[in-house]
């Protein structure tokens, strides 16, 4: 008897917490708010919910198999998307691209309904006008008109067309969940539209090909109508900036940079196999040395000496955010004293660029050479001979720092050619003022060298200074003794 009603108090007492539970749960801030359940619930029968979720285009349910992480949004469809009539199957000119739709589109079960309308329109775009080249610098504010001439030619030989597909398929390959995978396919085969043709006429004007890419994807009926289209347009807008948070953003970048590398490498390698053959057949040069010569006439373009009056220590505009530089892995090509002896050659050199006169490195009687991160740049082009990870990285500004805090550091470490004591561990740059001949100061972002690292006095570098170089460059001053100075 006693059992008995000590179960009776048990579940009386159960009874009653789950009532005071449920009445106070309706309350916040005495603030009625209605029966949660009531408003949460959503009826299925289970025979409704296992012929949604496993029903793909045709119909059929043999063999299909769904990720219970795409149940909930897939049964949640709308009815219109659900019981739509199958799209007919369009067909392209363009082999690849009719591949790329068997294999990647048609017979997915979670591409389906606005989505597969929007796909399908991307790709006849690129199937009626992406012949033409995948790399364009007819805005001023484009990432890829930092190119190289020699390398820009190159990777505009790459169709658009063949670029984005390679793209789309290095994303598809990255995703874990299927239901993500229209999404990732809408942004990866619309991130380059803009550069098609026909849209430069009217748009370019506006902005850079990211820009233009979003606007002409919101002028696709089926795509202004998606929920996330503000979400979607963001990651194509920003698939070029130095810092993406967002990490659909980031993968589209980091899938971008792959293939852009990859088809590098297949173009250098090419050249090198003509350079072999004509080499052989004329008794010319070996192609290595044919490549790296190539490489230097291309690498002399320097950045102008300008006055920064931004405060972000790397020199950037202040609207641009940037995330720490990641040590990467040092190349096979490597070799700090060819890379000296690089940076050596231009030590007090003016060099002829479209934009002028411009000095990559200049010494100082402070036992110093100074270099803009450009020379220095050049003078690892040079050394690379051709590294598809170099050349890619020249229209990927964040790739390109982090090469050159890598490399400035190990240069540091392996030969103590940098002044460290001048640079944050961070950053690779010291800043300094540059006063002219006229006494201007300018502001700049400089790596500073060491003298001895050339194995050269102060003295000997600077008798090798042109009078015209003196009157751009008087003296160098690191900011740190400026402080000094002013303290004293």
């Amino acid at each position: 008897m006693k059992e008995v009603f000590l179960a009776t108090a048990v579940i009386g007492t159960g009874l009653v917490s789950y009532a005071a539970r449920n009445f106070f749960y309706h309350f916040v801030d005495n603030k009625f708010l209605g029966d949660p359940h009531r408003e949460k619930l959503e009826e299925k029968t289970l025979a409704e919910v296992s012929n949604t979720w496993n029903r793909n285009e045709d119909k059929t349910l043999s063999g299909t198999i769904v990720d219970f992480r795409d149940i909930a949004k897939i049964w949640r469809e709308s009815e219109q998307e659900q019981t739509a009539v199958p799209m007919p199957r369009p067909t392209f000119k363009h082999s690849e691209i009719e591949r790329f739709f068997s294999e990647m589109i048609d017979k997915r079960h979670t591409i389906k309904g606005t989505r597969r309308t929007v796909i399908v329109k991307l790709l006849k775009m690129l199937d009626e006008e992406g012949d033409c080249p995948s790399v364009v610098k007819m805005n001023p504010l484009e990432a890829e008109g930092k190119f190289p001439e020699d390398t820009f030619s190159m990777l505009a030989t790459v169709p658009l067309y063949r670029h984005t597909l390679h793209v789309a398929r290095k994303c598809a390959s990255k995703v874990n969940q299927e239901v993500m995978l229209p999404d990732l396919l809408i942004v990866s085969l619309a991130h380059d539209i803009g550069k098609i043709p026909s849209y430069h006429d009217k748009m370019y004007a506006t902005g850079d090909h990211p820009l233009i890419s979003a606007i002409v994807l919101n002028g696709i009926t089926e795509y202004a109508s998606l929920a996330n289209r503000d979400e979607l347009d963001k990651i194509i807008r920003e698939h070029h900036l130095l810092k993406a948070e967002y990490p659909l953003t980031k993968m589209l970048k980091q899938c971008d940079q792959a293939v852009r590398k990859e088809e590098l490498a297949m173009l250098v390698g090419e050249t090198v196999e003509r350079e072999k053959a004509s080499a052989t057949t004329e008794n010319r040069v070996p192609p290595q040395t044919v490549r790296c010569s190539a490489t230097e006439k291309s690498a002399t373009k320097n950045a102008p000496v300008q006055e920064n009056k931004q405060s972000h220590p790397l020199g950037e505009p202040e609207s641009q955010e940037f995330t720490d530089p990641v040590v990467q892995e040092l190349p096979s090509w490597f070799d700090a004293d060819a890379l000296l002896a690089a940076v050596r050659k231009k030590i007090n050199q003016l060099e002829t660029t479209p934009k002028g006169l411009r000095w990559a490195a200049v010494s100082t009687s402070q036992e110093l050479v100074f270099a803009n991160p450009d020379g220095l740049w050049a003078a690892i082009r040079e050394v690379s001979c051709n590294d598809p990870d170099i050349l890619a990285a020249d229209g990927d500004e964040e790739t390109k720092r982090n090469f050159l805090y890598t490399i400035v550091w190990e240069l540091s470490r392996v030969k103590d050619a940098i002044a460290t004591e001048y640079v944050s561990e961070k950053f690779y740059t010291t800043k300094a003022t540059i006063v002219t001949g006229a006494g201007k100061g300018i502001n700049a972002l400089l790596v500073p060298f060491r003298v001895k690292a050339f194995a050269q006095s102060a003295a000997a570098l600077e008798s090798s200074k042109s009078p015209l170089l003196k009157k751009m460059v008087k003296e160098i001053k690191p900011k740190q003794l400026e402080v000094e100075s002013c303290v004293i």
